[in-house]
């Protein structure tokens, strides 16, 4: 998807009354223009990302995990080929963001393998420590 239609999409949901008092964004912002659009965003409305979560995951497991959904939805979208190429682009746009929301003193790490009422429990207890209610 082309960012400035991903732009278009962040700005009119974040622009709504049910996100005034709060929102999570998953998998957005994934590319530096991203981000810069969003801190353009986010600053017109006085306001500022509280937390990122960067769950980490040996890519061999991701592989073996979307490839077992695949299998069991019938997804072609996730064979071996398809998914490893995803994490090339991860690598490439989206990871050097971490570097930059790192910088902010943004980040936190989340080991993301487990089931996932206990990553779900990583979760909540790092945005507990910065003063986050998951409710």
């Amino acid at each position: 998807v082309q960012d400035s239609m991903t732009h278009d999409q962040i700005t009119v949901r974040l622009e709504q009354d049910a996100c005034s008092e709060g929102f999570l964004l998953v998998g957005y912002p994934r590319t530096t223009d991203q981000v810069r659009h969003l801190d353009g965003l986010l600053a017109e409305h006085g306001t500022a990302l509280n937390v990122v979560v960067q769950l980490i995951a040996d890519a061999d497991v991701v592989v073996e995990r979307l490839r077992k959904r695949a299998l069991d939805q019938g997804r072609s979208d996730d064979d071996e080929s398809v998914v490893r190429h995803r994490l090339e682009v991860y690598g490439e746009q989206t990871a050097p963001l971490i570097d930059v929301y790192g910088s902010r003193g943004l980040v936190v790490a989340i080991d993301g393998l487990g089931e996932i009422s206990e990553v779900t429990g990583r979760i909540m207890d790092k945005l507990s420590e910065r003063g986050i209610s998951g409710t």
